[in-house]
């Protein structure tokens, strides 16, 4: 009260104000005020019961970090009740809880992402080299079944990363490309309004296989269904191989050049189909045109839109 009166006399020169609720003495008289740092005048002065919910939004995600002025950074003087032995042992146990705990959840799934990953390396071998070759080779090498077969899932997607067929989309869109008109240029080379739409531009809106999932975030439905489905056709690749090599290379006395010859046709066929289906999407968005409306013209109805787009996101 004495602090309050003096401020008021002296012409509100220091007249308490709280900078979190900005309220001061004018509006409520209250005996919880206090100055923890070094910021002079009415930004001194703070209420506790502001400055501790202040305090603990600050510490929400970590309660042990240290809160400062945001002013002048003067570190709070934060005291803590004593605690007895039996709750500080309490306190360290779980701490010591919350530390161990993510160190064996890592544990454990690195734990089953290896017994997977030997698995289907283990079923890749025995599908390549047949049930009993197989059972000698890790027999006689222990290597080949502790380090080698788990590597196998991640030698294939590594594999993936060469994507040639997207390397012959571009060449083929290179040998394609077609120029505009000089009419549709300025005397500075620059395109005209209305100028239409060239290469460049379909070109742009198609982004690298590098960027695509950057394409909308990771979590973009598309994007976990594109690599989804990369995944799963990289990880059948040598089921495919085993399948296409026994039946179309049959007379192969090597059963790993079979293997190699059904690895290649199989990616073979599949880049022919996706060049293709990307090419037919791209021919089609590239010669589309709008009609101009009249009576005549047949009205776009829900079925052919929806063919339309299945057709597109193919």
């Amino acid at each position: 009260m004495e602090s309050s009166s003096f401020s008021r006399v002296h012409g509100g020169r220091d007249e308490r104000i709280c900078w979190i609720c900005l309220n001061g003495d004018v509006d409520v008289l209250r005996q919880d005020w206090l100055q923890p740092c070094k910021c002079r005048r009415t930004n001194r002065w703070v209420h506790e019961v502001c400055l501790s919910r202040w305090i603990d939004e600050k510490q929400l995600s970590s309660p042990e970090t240290r809160v400062s002025c945001p002013l002048c950074h003067t570190e709070y003087l934060i005291v803590m009740p004593p605690v007895c032995r039996f709750d500080a042992l309490l306190e360290r146990l779980d701490k010591a809880y919350g530390v161990v705990c993510p160190s064996i959840l890592l544990g454990m799934l690195a734990t089953v992402a290896y017994i997977a990953t030997l698995t289907y390396g283990v079923l890749t071998l025995n599908q390549v080299a047949g049930y009993k070759a197989s059972m000698r080779l890790m027999k006689e090498d222990p290597t080949l079944l502790m380090i080698v077969l788990p590597s196998v899932p991640a030698a294939l997607l590594l594999l993936r990363r060469i994507d040639w067929n997207n390397w012959l989309i571009h060449w083929l869109r290179r040998r394609q490309r077609q120029q505009l008109a000089g009419e549709h240029y300025d005397e500075h080379g620059e395109l005209l309004p209305g100028a239409p739409l060239g290469d460049d531009y379909y070109d742009a809106l198609e982004p690298a296989d590098s960027d695509e999932l950057l394409q909308g975030g990771m979590l973009n439905v598309e994007n976990i269904e594109r690599a989804t489905c990369r995944f799963c056709i990289t990880l059948s690749l040598p089921t495919f191989a085993v399948v296409l090599g026994q039946t179309l290379y049959g007379s192969v006395q090597s059963k790993l050049l079979a293997f190699l010859l059904g690895a290649l046709t199989f990616e073979a066929i599949k880049g022919a189909i996706c060049i293709y289906v990307r090419q037919c999407q791209y021919h089609r968005k590239r010669h589309r045109h709008v009609l101009d409306y009249t009576p005549d013209n047949p009205q776009p109805t829900a079925a052919a839109t929806t063919t339309t787009t299945t057709t597109t996101t193919t």
